[in-house]
């Protein structure tokens, strides 16, 4: 696709930009905070925004469960940004995910930029946009308050800083403060960037940026991001910081499956599976840039960037669906790249047949993502999060005396703590005594109890007065 104007180059890259991001922010509010991650991010900003202790975060959650309510299980910048979202937008779903999709929107221009300059082309950067219309996962969780997205564009940041340096070392500068921002994001997924570099340098044994002025100042600017806030921890925490922080929400969850949150090893590709046209794109593309890897610097850097993440997120215990979102970038890199090449053979095979392939295939990725999207909306009264929703938002100005129980063995109700801003302990009725002579009781059935009275009726659960 040869396009002289550069008004016409323009307009291309931020239409389809313009579309993903109205796709992306439509509804975006609508739905109930989930469990777990998201709720419980939502009321740590929350909790910092009324306690005025942006340094010291909390969650009411571990009051719950007798626990110091200190939350130490990542890094602060997200939940500041949330915090401004939520001054700004107000406490709900929408201030909640704003950042989330902010960066997902603003990881495709990103990713533009990248492809153009590892391809120097600007089919191959069109199309690599235009790929993450087939990404369903990434969209989404485009609308979900998590930080894999985030953290995801950073890591692309540095990657893309890498690259650029290259050619110009003042850009070691961002490459770290890039990676500074990525471990403030998500702690140490923000240093994958590190041994994809160390990877890509050793075959041709080429480590020059080692001794570049700006890559060691790059450095003293990444320790700048993220010593104080870590070093603040360890003078107000010490051990039981560092014990949650690093011993078990990374090495741990490295090493352990928790909170039966396992899978296979090919976990992560069976996600890819069910995104079929994105998998064959996928597929195709990899096995073309494996091939030639061994004669071109681009492809080689780009395979090993995505083996890795891939490689690494496999080979953890513990698996859940947002941890590869990390590597949705480089397979829409990839997919731009083999699509463009594709396309150029058949531009030389007959007249205009490679931009006819082109258009179609943005055809055929934003179609299917609209139609995923229609189904997406069709889960937003979900059963169990409008219960949950409905029944906080009762206990927010009901009760207010008593303590909230809900009827689990060890599940916990995030989702039910952001919207009525208390605590709810868990209680195994079956098998403990009842915890309290009076309380309140969240159950999805009628409580075995000779005094209880019904207070209030949602759709999966009731909320019970125990006497």
């Amino acid at each position: 696709m040869t396009i002289e104007s550069k008004g016409v180059r323009f307009a291309i890259p931020a239409v389809l930009i313009f579309v993903f991001a109205a796709i992306t922010f439509y509804h975006l509010g609508n739905r109930p905070l989930i469990d777990y991650d998201e709720s419980i991010y939502a009321q740590v900003a929350r909790e910092a925004i009324q306690n005025h202790s942006q340094l010291d975060l909390t969650w009411l959650g571990y009051i719950a469960q007798h626990k110091p309510p200190q939350f130490f299980d990542k890094p602060p910048l997200i939940i500041w940004m949330v915090e401004t979202s939520q001054i700004v937008f107000g406490i709900n779903e929408f201030s909640a995910r704003f950042w989330t999709a902010i960066f997902a929107i603003i990881t495709l221009p990103l990713v533009f930029l990248f492809t153009q300059k590892l391809s120097q082309s600007f089919t191959a950067a069109i199309l690599s946009v235009a790929a993450f219309f087939a990404a369903f996962q990434f969209d989404d969780f485009a609308g979900v308050l998590q930080l894999d997205i985030p953290v995801g564009f950073f890591v692309l940041l540095t990657l893309y800083s890498f690259w650029q340096a290259r050619e110009s070392d003042h850009y070691y500068l961002l490459f770290w403060a890039a990676m500074g921002l990525g471990v403030m994001t998500k702690s140490v997924i923000g240093l994958l960037p590190l041994p994809v570099v160390l990877i890509y340098s050793v075959p041709e044994a080429d480590f020059k940026w080692l001794k570049s002025k700006n890559f060691l100042l790059g450095g003293l600017l990444f320790l700048a991001i993220v010593l104080p806030w870590h070093i603040l921890q360890q003078i107000h925490y010490g051990a039981a910081f560092w014990d949650q922080y690093l011993s078990y929400h990374l090495l741990k969850r490295y090493a352990v499956t928790l909170d039966s949150n396992g899978g296979s090893p090919h976990y992560y590709l069976d996600i890819f599976f069910r995104q079929r046209i994105l998998f064959c794109c996928m597929m195709l593309s990899l096995v073309w840039f494996i091939a030639s890897s061994f004669k071109s610097k681009p492809h080689f850097f780009l395979t090993v960037t995505l083996l890795f993440i891939f490689l690494f997120f496999s080979a953890a215990a513990t698996k859940l669906p947002p941890y590869i979102l990390v590597a949705y970038p480089y397979v829409a890199i990839m997919i731009g790249m083999t699509l463009a090449a594709l396309a150029g053979r058949l531009e030389n095979s007959g007249k205009n047949s490679g931009n006819i392939f082109i258009a179609a295939m943005i055809l055929v990725f934003v179609a299917a993502s609209l139609e995923h999207k229609q189904t997406r909306l069709a889960q937003e009264n979900d059963p169990q999060l409008v219960s949950d929703k409905a029944v906080g938002e009762y206990l927010k100005t009901h009760n207010l005396g008593q303590h909230v129980y809900y009827y689990s063995v060890n599940w916990q109700k995030p989702a039910v703590t952001y919207y009525s801003n208390r605590p709810v302990f868990i209680n195994d009725f079956y098998r403990q005594h009842k915890p309290e002579d009076r309380f309140i009781l969240i159950s999805d059935k009628p409580p075995d109890f000779p005094g209880e009275t019904l207070l209030f009726s949602a759709i999966t659960e009731n909320v019970y007065q125990i006497e």
